[in-house]
């Protein structure tokens, strides 16, 4: 009995190194640092209004010179709050280019009645290298609307419209809730 545990353990053990293989073990401060060796973030667009509970794309075009991208980091802030940072981890084969969306959802914490009609916000967007190099950040203002936002259209030439670099939350807390604005 204890081998055909230790033996499933095993196997168990490997199909997930395996799995984890694929997408590589993440390795932070890898490769060279210094101004040479930072990413380039060429550009950035997303719709300008977004619905609550709405799934938005924040499209995202960079490069690196290192071939090293590790990283698309975007942050969020409106009256009243700054939300923590969030990243997410590039797929291997974006490593020397990256180019596609990051599928953000968009959702109240707590109470689901809104009780104001629009939240301007603003969205700021880098990318990092494994080595922790950082590009300059791309900033766009943006609103959220009491329902659905009307689709404004597709980006512009250049961008990869149905390459998915990954996914995101926006979580907004009312003001005066209490614990200040917090992403979950």
């Amino acid at each position: 009995m204890k081998q055909s545990r230790a033996g499933a353990a095993w196997v168990a053990l490997s199909l997930l190194l395996a799995g984890c293989a694929e997408y590589e073990f993440y390795r932070p401060n890898m490769g060279p640092v210094g101004e040479r060796h930072r990413p380039a973030l060429e550009a950035v667009w997303a719709q300008s209004e977004i619905g609550y509970s709405q799934l938005w794309r924040i499209y995202v075009r960079a490069t690196d010179p290192d071939a090293d991208l590790d990283k698309v980091w975007v942050t969020f802030s409106r009256y009243g709050g700054t939300y923590p940072g969030e990243f997410l981890i590039l797929p291997a084969a974006q490593r020397r280019q990256t180019n596609g969306y990051v599928q953000v959802w968009v959702r109240m914490r707590g109470e689901s009645g809104l009780r104001e009609p629009f939240l301007p916000a603003r969205a700021q967007v880098r990318v990092e290298d494994r080595a922790g190099n950082m590009s300059d950040a791309r900033a766009f203002e943006f609103t959220v609307v009491n329902g659905m936002a009307p689709d404004k259209g597709q980006p512009p030439d250049g961008f990869a419209r149905e390459a998915k670099l990954g996914e995101l939350r926006f979580t907004i807390e009312r003001l005066g809730a209490g614990n200040g604005d917090r992403s979950q």
